[in-house]
Order: C-alpha cells, then structure tokens, then sequence
C-alpha cells in the first residue's frame, strides 16, 4: 500500500474539517495538504500546491454551491496522475451517486457511516476501489442504479475487537485524540485509575501485545476479511520498523489504526 497520500479536504462545516484532518494526521498513509471551506478556494489553492493531490475528499453539501464541483473535477481531469473523488455528504443524494459512478474514481460516503474509519477509505479509494457506506448501498439498490464494478461497502460504524459502548468510548478519546490518561480522567468524570484500567482492556481486546510480538497474524485478527489483512499487514510493517516493537508509540499507532478499521465487503453483482 502507498504511503503518503496527499489528500485535499473541501469541507465548509469547521467541526468536520478538524476531525477529518485529525484522523487522517494520526494514520500514517496519508497526509492533509489542505483543508478548505469550498471550492472556490479549492480552485484557487492547486495550482500553488507542491505535487499532486492523489485524493480529494469533497462535501456535497455546502451551502450556495452545486453538490458536484464541476471545476474541480475539470482541473482533476486534467492532471497527469488523476486524483479520486471521495464525495461525503450527511444524506443520500441520488444525482451525486450517479456522477462519482460514472467516474469510477472514489467513492460516495455519508458521514455518520465513515464515522472514524475515513483513513481505510482513503487509502482504498487512492489505491483505485470505489467506496461507499451502507445507507448508499441500499439506496441504490432500491432504485436501481449499478455501482461499479468491484465497490468496497464500507461500515464505520461497528465496534473494534468487541469492546463495549463505554470502553469504545474511552479507548477512541485516549488513543484516537491522543488523551492523557489523567486528563482522560477529568473530562469522563471518572477515577485516573479507572481510566488506566480501561485503556489497558482495550489495549487487551484489541490483540496490540501479540500482533507485535508476531504470536498473532493478522489474518487471525480480522477472521473473515482477507483484504483488511491485507492492507493491515503494511501497517504492521510500518510500525515494526521501530528497534523498540513494545514502546507506548508502536502500540498507540497500532491501537489506532485497529479502532479504525471498518466493516468491509466487496459489492459484487
């Protein structure tokens, strides 16, 4: 899998701007080379931009603008390395679904469904699969319209590893958003010992010490999901490049990108 993927985010609500850049600043496949409120600045920020952008995740829904960005797609097209085109939006939109189809170059996600997993669909947009969520699905499905061949169902929305409600919790603030743990303590209201215990369960459930020590591949981790193996397998080479495989920043990069991981089938048919 590629490292360093330049991603252009065109995103107008700034509490989506901010998680967005934040998960894809902790992955370690991609990089934010820009985060922007439209497409107008979009337009005018490219061609000042150092090298190509290879994804361009792009809002539908911002408000005074057509949800495709016709002009950046026609600056898209004329690169020499073609970026894809990960459309979001929070609600379906069927005219959106049927012009990043007949693309076939990213993918069509609603937020609420990505959730933290928007590093994952990057990363397999960028590697030429199209993408989507499950509400997109079945609305196409219903009405009819094909996606392309070899789509990616992506769900965000599952729970890592099986921990409960209240450990996800825990576990997302304290690796994802990269918490102190006493600090993780005093925003939960709950005891600095109970917030170290928790993140140890979940450092437990989520495999970290076995996946690093190699007692664990990651075929046994993800069961059923041959492409998510895969595509972790990279990860896991990344990280163990370190002399030291058990320190706290091998094993919070591992965390985080195993808190990450979506639900993915392959849409065939």
């Amino acid at each position: 899998m590629k490292q360093d993927i330049r991603v252009l985010i065109v995103e107008d609500d700034p509490y989506a701007r901010d998680l967005m850049t934040l998960l894809l600043a902790r992955d370690w496949r991609t990089r934010v080379i820009a985060d922007l409120p439209s497409e107008e600045d979009a337009l005018k920020s490219v061609g000042s931009m150092l090298g190509h952008v290879d994804v361009i995740i792009f809002d539908t829904e911002i408000p005074g603008q057509s949800g495709w960005p016709e002009r950046l797609f026609q600056w898209a097209q004329s690169q020499k390395r073609r970026p894809a085109f990960l459309c979001t939006g929070t609600k379906y939109d069927p005219e959106i679904l049927k012009r990043i189809c007949a693309v076939k170059a990213g993918g069509y996600v609603l937020k609420g469904e990505i959730h933290y997993t928007l590093g994952w669909a990057v990363a397999m947009a960028d590697a030429g699969r199209w993408v989507t969520t499950p509400g997109i699905y079945t609305s196409a499905k219903q009405e009819g319209i094909r996606l392309p061949q070899g789509a990616l169902l992506l769900n965000g929305t599952h729970l890592a590893a099986n921990l409960t409600d209240r450990e996800a919790e825990i576990a997302r603030l304290a690796i994802l958003f990269n918490m102190a743990r006493r600090n993780l303590a005093d925003e939960l209201q709950i005891s600095p010992d109970w917030a170290f215990e928790v993140v140890s369960v979940a450092y437990e459930k989520l495999g970290l010490a076995d996946i690093l020590s190699g007692t664990a591949e990651p075929e046994s981790y993800f069961e059923d999901q041959p492409l998510l193996a895969d595509y972790f397998r990279d990860i896991l080479a990344r990280v163990s490049t370190s002399p030291k495989k058990e320190n706290r920043l091998d094993k919070d990069t591992l965390a985080f990108h195993l808190l990450t991981v979506p639900d993915v089938q392959e849409i065939r048919g």
